[in-house]
């Protein structure tokens, strides 16, 4: 019989009549943890060993890096070969040793015969721990053998670094018994202390504040553009690989450029977009105001409770780090009633459903699949800087669309021909075909979390949508869509957390999922466009410059002022191929309205201290750049707009506001009338068109 302190499951009176040796004895050491055999001086192989029997909710697992060590030129390299897992484990053993074995499984092939056994001896619980004998066969016959001595009580080892922005208060540590809540809850909870309880060993580390001594506001509302800038700036150990690093920021709001009070928290995950580039899930934020604004009857109406969400929010972020998607979408046990950090209070079924019985039951914990996973799915699933999110073995559930009639229909339109470099969008409708009042969510943007999009490519592989940034949004709340009522919107598609989605020339087929809730998931149409090849040399040049990570950061975020010289580059190119390439010179156009239009927050060194600054807006500049984007561009014998309907009317609006801030209120006045004109012409629907802001005499002089 093994004795663990974390599952304590005896009378208190026996243990007070035991022999105090008899009980040292009896109380043996969990063999659960991580396992590493000793680098070899010479060259070698390296195994680290994840043992998941015993102790706090155990797997059932065993599963293992391997890692190749040599020396070359005298300098020592040790690089990683692969992952693998036993999901079948045979124990067998006594009080003074345990034995596991089973066949391997690699993740990156699982047709081998490999098999793996593994003797640990039992020590006393205040002893130290006992090293591992693994011994490695193949089609039965023994091929190597490790001595492996335990390094960690838990599976994985990371660091994770907290900033946060003045005035921000939030919990580093909470007693998590507040009303509602189950018994039987620990006195304390905290990011460290929950992902440890899990298994995983993350140390954080509560950094410098951010301080803005230059303005009252500068920090209040945060883009995306400036999060991801700040991350990469102020990351202390951020670099371009893969680590078990991880960065966080608390911040008071998020909106671009208005503060949405909804909008909670969110993932950072960009990479793959050159050799080299691995800055997937290294960095998330929350918006402590935001949450703080949260308000469902009297379930948030104490500073307690606000903190609790605050902290269960943090947590929840740093999970979709490790590569956990929300506990409704995944693969494996998909399950929109689990009491885990990865699903929405707002969105619990079980036990009544809703938030104040998300609480009452929710144990501060993972579920058994999020465990898996991060205790043992493959290395480069699950780092930091790793792999795709959301992985291979807990992707999205591509959940069936209807059988019968759908109650709504969801199209698409688009160009059907783009050029090569040139973002890809689609208009998206949304329409109540049925005879009664439909209620929809509308939040059709994929950084939302609720659409899914698969593309086709030319050689036939189909891949799934991702977005740079993954936003944590407050409960959707459903409108009424009448019959034959629409909703619209416009979604780009061409930067992606995996990489450039259109890589190359031909034909791509998009399809797009959304949720019709509770009937089901809406399907469109598949929708074909081309990619075209480049007609000239100088197409080539631009297509270079677009597909570079910094300009398609500057192209997904609208801008940003962190790297000045890609400003420059993308200024040149609008002179430089304004001829070869007009339609992307337009998008590029855009892009710098857009980035010019706005304030924008950048972190500095003021006498030894970093503190946040803004840059102001330069209305002249964004005007200029503004009114070349949607300068209509030569098709044939007429002329056209560079950017979809949604999408223009949203540049008109910023054009018209940035020269009424100048005092040109007539001009604002003409572009947007002429706008309007034209697109009511072109039959685009009215309730789009309404959209178009008619300006207000004021002569507001720019700062």
């Amino acid at each position: 019989m093994t004795f663990d302190l974390s599952d304590v499951a005896v009378d208190l009176g026996d243990l007070l009549r035991l022999d105090p040796d008899r009980f040292i004895g009896w109380l043996k050491r969990p063999v659960s943890g991580t396992y590493r055999n000793v680098t070899p001086a010479g060259s070698g192989s390296i195994l680290e060993l994840r043992v998941d029997v015993d102790g706090r909710r155990p797997q059932e697992r065993l599963s293992g890096d391997i890692y190749t060590h040599f020396t070359f030129c005298g300098i020592p390299i040790t690089f990683f070969v692969g992952s693998f897992v036993v999901d079948t484990v045979t124990e067998a053993g006594d009080q003074s040793a345990i034995s596991l074995s089973g066949p391997v499984r690699y993740y990156s092939n699982s047709n081998t015969s490999d098999s793996i056994e593994v003797h640990i001896p039992r020590v006393n619980y205040f002893a130290s721990p006992a090293a591992a004998c693994v011994e490695w066969f193949s089609s039965g016959n023994l091929v190597r053998s490790y001595v492996c001595p335990k390094i960690s009580e838990y599976f994985r080892i990371g660091t994770l670094e907290v900033d946060r922005f003045q005035g921000t208060v939030f919990p580093p540590t909470l007693d998590p018994d507040i009303d509602p809540s189950p018994t039987g809850l620990p006195s304390s909870v905290s990011i460290g202390e929950v992902f440890r309880r899990a298994g995983i060993d993350l140390t954080v580390n509560h950094d410098d504040t951010l301080s803005d001594p230059d303005s009252g506001d500068v920090g209040d509302n945060w883009s995306e553009a400036e999060l991801h800038d700040l991350m990469e700036t102020r990351f202390d150990s951020f670099v371009n690989t893969l680590q078990w690093k991880l960065y966080g920021v608390v911040v008071p709001k998020f909106g671009d450029p208005t503060y949405n009070s909804g909008y909670y928290g969110t993932m950072f995950d960009w990479g793959g977009w050159q050799v080299g580039d691995a800055r997937l899930r290294q960095g998330w934020a929350v918006a402590e105001t935001a949450i703080r604004g949260r308000e469902s009857g009297d379930l948030y109406d104490t500073s307690d409770e606000k903190d609790r969400l605050i902290l269960q929010t943090m947590i929840h972020e740093a999970g979709h780090s490790f590569n956990l998607p929300h506990s409704w979408q995944r693969t494996v046990n998909a399950d929109s009633g689990s009491e885990s950090f990865m699903n929405y209070p707002w969105g619990y079924t079980d036990n009544g459903g809703g938030e104040e019985n998300f609480w009452a039951n929710f144990r501060w914990e993972f579920d058994d699949p999020e465990l898996l996973w991060m205790r043992h799915a493959d290395r480069n699933d699950v780092i930091f800087g790793g792999r795709d999110w959301i992985g291979n073995n807990l992707s999205i559930d591509h959940r069936p669309a209807f059988d019968g009639e759908q109650p709504a229909h969801l199209d698409i339109s688009s160009a059907n021909v783009f050029d090569l470099g040139v973002p890809v969008s689609l208009q998206l409708t949304l329409t109540n075909q049925s005879s009664q009042a439909l209620r929809a969510v509308d939040r059709l943007q994929p950084e939302d979390g609720l659409l899914h999009v698969t593309i086709q490519r030319p050689d036939r592989q189909l891949v799934s949508y991702q977005p740079p940034a993954l936003r944590l949004l407050s409960p959707p709340t459903a409108t009424e869509l009448k019959p034959n009522e629409s909703r619209y919107a416009s979604i780009g598609l061409s930067y992606g957390a995996k990489g450039p989605m259109f890589p190359e020339p031909g034909e791509y087929v998009i399809t797009v999922f959304f949720p019709c809730f509770p009937l089901g998931f809406l399907t469109t149409a598949s929708h074909r466009i081309r990619i075209a090849h480049p007609r000239t040399r100088e197409s080539e040049e631009l297509i270079h410059l677009l597909t570079s990570l910094e300009a398609a950061q500057f192209l997904y975020y609208g801008g940003t002022r962190r790297n000045p010289e890609v400003t420059e580059r993308l200024e040149a190119a609008i002179d430089r191929y304004r001829d070869s390439d007009p339609v992307a010179v337009r998008h590029i156009s855009a892009a710098l309205g857009r980035a010019a239009a706005r304030d924008h927050k950048h972190l500095r060194i003021k006498k030894g201290k970093q503190v946040i600054t803004v840059l102001n807006a330069d209305l002249e500049r964004a005007a200029d750049f503004l009114a070349k984007s949607v300068a209509p561009v030569a098709d044939g014998g007429r002329k056209a707009s560079a950017f979809d309907p949604i999408t223009e009317i949203r540049l008109v609006n910023q054009l018209a506001a940035s020269q009424v801030k100048l005092g040109h209120v007539s001009e604002a006045t003409a572009v947007v009338t002429r706008t309007a004109k034209r697109l009511g012409q072109e039959g685009v629907p009215s309730t789009l068109v309404d959209d178009l802001k008619r300006p207000r005499v004021r002569n507001t002089k720019s700062r």
